[in-house]
């Protein structure tokens, strides 16, 4: 299984190979960045995956063979290019490395969420400058967009969702500040708090609560 950034598992302890570890014989993780991947592996050194295979790629042009991967998992990864021919070139490329009847599950930023729509519209260099985001965001693709343009490159889009529904700047903020403290009783109320306002995704509204677009494709 190929996970497609390494941005979680350098800034913080609870990395997404832990959840999906246990189904794969071998995770391997990819950055553009080497400082990333440098710090996201003495990271996970720290927390005994220091076998986990790390390789410095870009996205639009992957290091790989084809047709090497049976599940890859792109976790908002794709929304930070300047402009529609990279996204689309970077999942031609998932798209080539993965095997026949892979499983390829792929989150973007939902432009119809308010708050994203009105960072995305904000200049680069103000939020920056404010604090507000730690990295370029550039731009991204409806569910249904996304979805038409898996298919167009060999994919059948077999699900599909709107994700992450609690306010993400409150809860990350929250969730750090709980973490620096040993309230624990704190700590079990917020994460049952969040798994709580993840029902939101029932609604008619999760177009407007949810940050990610999430889509699960599979090879043709």
């Amino acid at each position: 299984m190929l996970k497609t950034d390494l941005y979680d598992e350098a800034v913080s302890m609870h990395d997404l190979f832990s959840l999906f570890e246990g189904a794969s014989e071998n995770m391997v993780g990819t950055d553009v960045s080497f400082e990333t991947a440098r710090i996201a592996r003495r990271r996970l050194g720290q927390t005994g995956r220091e076998r986990c295979p790390i390789i410095i790629s870009d996205a639009r042009c992957q290091s790989f063979k084809s047709q090497v991967f049976d599940e890859i998992l792109s976790n908002s990864t794709l929304d930070h290019f300047s402009n529609r021919t990279d996204l689309v070139a970077s999942l031609g490329e998932l798209h080539r490395i993965l095997k026949p009847g892979g499983i390829l599950i792929v989150t973007l930023d939902n432009p119809w969420n308010p708050v994203v729509w009105v960072r995305n519209h904000l200049p680069y260099r103000f939020l920056t400058w404010l604090g507000i985001i730690p990295f370029y965001m550039g731009v991204t693709m409806s569910k249904s967009e996304l979805a038409e343009a898996l298919e167009s490159i060999g994919f059948e889009a077999a699900d599909s969702t709107i994700i992450v529904h609690s306010p993400r700047a409150l809860a990350i903020w929250v969730g750090s500040l709980l973490g620096r403290t040993k309230w624990e009783g704190m700590k079990a109320c917020f994460g049952r708090l969040l798994r709580a306002l993840e029902g939101m995704e029932r609604f008619p509204t999760k177009h407007l609560t949810g940050y990610f677009v999430a889509v699960k494709a599979i090879k043709l």
